[in-house]
């Protein structure tokens, strides 16, 4: 199974500790991205999210890495 993990750098939901522990549970093969400075409500387009990290970066610098690494993996799935 092909697995991809992307998350943000100060992500206050889904924090860094959050997404190493989740490692044990996804193929060895996971492709693990941090997005520097992103938070979580950077990952949707719905606002600030209660408990939420304070971003270093804007919306629009923490989607393209965001963009760039969910292309990768979807073309990557898309070869035999």
């Amino acid at each position: 199974m092909a697995a991809a993990s992307l998350a943000g750098e100060h992500d206050g939901l889904s924090t860094p500790a959050d997404i190493e522990g989740s490692r044990a549970q996804l193929p060895p093969s996971t492709v693990f991205t941090q997005v520097p400075g992103a938070v979580h409500a950077f990952f949707g387009d719905y606002g600030p999210q209660a408990g939420d990290g304070e971003p270093t970066t804007d919306r629009a610098g923490a989607q393209q890495p965001i963009v760039a690494a969910t292309a990768r993996f979807v073309d990557g799935l898309d070869r035999p």
